[in-house]
């Protein structure tokens, strides 16, 4: 009896376990068909133009929040009341990087301020604000500190197909940018956990004086239309550093109409000598008008701390 209950609990363990991969397979195989067209378009370039690969710089821009990351670094992640995990906001004022918001309510303050900012003022307001509260940080304290939140939680709830599109792209000559807006101290950090040097990480920039953060910030936001403004300073930075190779643009992530619409939309609608460039709405939700038919829309669920668990 304990053989046949042993062969019976292995095979319904084998049973869900396929089970979970056919649910699986059916959330994510988008990935495949979004890397398809965008490796199809970057071998027509190549061919067309009667050039070698390497006269090429490819890019692919992605957001990072809701895109790579579910949930927000700076924000953290909530189930209705349940915090899922703290974002960096919190974890700086708890360790006291703010002149600002400090003691045991420091980021009950700061939350209530950050929210009123959002909702009746602006995320273009907002969104800077969080930096700034950390003026007078430490740069390299900040940085160790965001490293150790990456490494041991973050990482941890990262879009399994996003990992999977970024290391495809990466295999094929596509260099992966990073565009958020989070702070770029933030993002920076979690460059060691995805493979990527740190100079393809762009978020809101505060200036460094003396190795501590100010108030005083580095354009463009990287919000919505300066998003875009970043893209494009990004592909005019990489072509004047490689003079005599085309630079393009074959692909946008992102997971937000009002912050990421913009910079998709310019990749998507760029014409390119051969092929076309693609541009993918990950968990987006409704489509407004003024997108319609432009972007290829996905959904995603599996995060590395569901994956690492099976």
């Amino acid at each position: 009896m304990k053989t046949l209950g042993f062969k019976l609990t292995l095979t319904l363990t084998s049973f869900f376990f396929l089970l979970h991969n056919f649910y699986l397979s059916a959330q994510e195989a988008h990935t495949d068909s979004i890397l398809s067209p965008i490796f199809d378009t970057r071998q027509a370039l190549i061919n067309n133009s009667g050039e070698s690969p390497d006269r090429f710089i490819f890019l692919a821009f992605w957001d990072f929040d809701g895109t790579i990351l579910k949930g927000d670094c700076s924000e953290g992640m909530r189930s209705g009341d349940r915090w899922i995990y703290k974002g960096l906001a919190q974890d700086a004022i708890e360790n006291g990087y703010s002149d600002i918001y400090k003691g045991e309510e420091g980021f009950e303050r700061f939350w209530i301020d950050y929210k009123n900012l959002e909702q009746n003022i602006g995320k273009w307001l907002a969104y800077p604000f969080i930096p700034q509260m950390l003026r007078g940080a430490n740069m390299k304290e900040i940085q160790e500190l965001c490293h150790v939140h990456f490494e041991t939680v973050l990482k941890n709830y990262y879009f399994v197909s996003s990992l999977y599109m970024l290391k495809k792209l990466e295999e094929n000559n596509i260099r992966n940018y990073i565009i958020s807006a989070s702070a770029d101290v933030f993002v920076d950090a979690s460059a060691p956990t995805l493979g990527l040097s740190p100079n393809r990480f762009h978020g809101i920039e505060v200036k460094i004086k003396n190795d501590r953060l100010s108030e005083e910030l580095n354009y463009p936001v990287t919000w919505s239309d300066g998003k875009t403004d970043k893209l494009i300073s990004i592909i005019e930075d990489t072509s004047r550093k490689n003079p005599g190779k085309q630079v393009i643009a074959l692909a946008a992530f992102g997971n937000s109409y009002s912050t990421d619409g913009p910079f998709m939309k310019y990749v998507a609608e760029q014409l390119l000598p051969s092929g076309k460039a693609v541009s993918v709405m990950i968990n987006g939700g409704k489509v407004p008008s003024e997108y319609a038919d432009i972007f290829i829309q996905v959904e995603q669920s599996e995060i590395r701390i569901n994956e690492a668990s099976e």
